[in-house]
């Protein structure tokens, strides 16, 4: 068999006088396959196993000896089949490690979106806060307003009015470390506010009041922090914690409301 298995092939059928259709219709193999056969083709043939079918059953219709046969293919198109599943490996090897960076990109993508996400909601939560703070009025120092104990125990003097520093509004201010021996008593309301709401924290605690009709403002006391609100009207006082605070109205003690631990909702002061 010194011609290629393509000229061998095309030899013998035309020795005996079939055309390649009918010898497509005889081995029921496609036309265009028996083609590439003969033309030594590789490249148009499907995987090697369905190639060596092929080229088997074409040489028993034309009585060739399939074992030289195999034996040619083997020869002429075995360099081809072992590039070609080099290449299909290549080729696997190359979706997979594209398929790898796609998913490491959606991961560095989907941690980024949920860190912005994260990020947008702690600005919104700051700037309404920033928002809702500076509606409440600042407690006086204690350095300035609140006169030093007197050395026995006594009940502190009620002043007649508070000073006028005292009734200016202006942004919240909680005072911290505040004396814990400084009395809260003795603060009385002015012409424009009939009620003067104080509370001294002793505990860690969580208060939200509504002054008169206007919008619920919250605070988080610390031990020894005091905060003052006003009103006209009414104010409705909810604590978080209301063991752990002093609450004054207009210089005299209430409560206590509640213990350690107990949240106190709507406890509501009216002149």
């Amino acid at each position: 068999m010194g011609d290629s298995l393509g000229e061998y092939f095309q030899r013998a059928r035309e020795a005996k006088g079939l055309t390649v259709e009918e010898a497509a219709a005889r081995t029921r193999i496609l036309p265009q396959y028996l083609k590439a056969v003969e033309e030594n083709n590789y490249a148009r043939l499907p995987d090697e196993v369905f190639a060596k079918g092929f080229v088997r059953s074409y040489a028993r219709i034309l009585g060739l000896d399939e074992a030289a046969v195999i034996r040619k293919f083997d020869e002429s198109g075995g360099e081809f089949y072992a590039k070609r599943a080099e290449r299909e490996t290549l080729r696997q090897q190359l979706e997979e490690e594209e398929r790898r960076k796609k998913v490491n990109r959606n991961t560095v993508v989907g941690v980024v979106g949920v860190a912005l996400l994260l990020l947008f909601v702690l600005i919104g939560r700051d700037r309404d806060r920033s928002e809702r703070l500076p509606e409440l009025e600042p407690l006086p120092s204690a350095s300035q307003q609140v006169p030093a104990p007197p050395p026995a125990p006594a009940e502190p003097a009620e002043p007649a009015s508070e000073p006028a520093s005292r009734l200016a509004p202006g942004p919240l201010e909680v005072e911290r470390n505040f004396s814990s021996v400084l009395p809260l008593e003795g603060i009385a309301p002015d012409e424009r506010k009939k009620l003067v709401l104080d509370i001294e924290a002793v505990e860690r605690c969580w208060a939200k009041v509504q002054t008169d009709r206007g919008t619920p403002q919250e605070v988080l006391l610390y031990p020894g922090d005091r905060v003052r609100w006003k009103a006209q009207d009414r104010l409705a006082l909810t604590l978080g914690n209301a063991g752990g605070v002093r609450v004054m109205l207009n210089g005299k003690l209430q409560g206590p409301f509640g213990a350690r631990g107990q949240v106190v909702r709507e406890i509501v002061f009216t002149p």
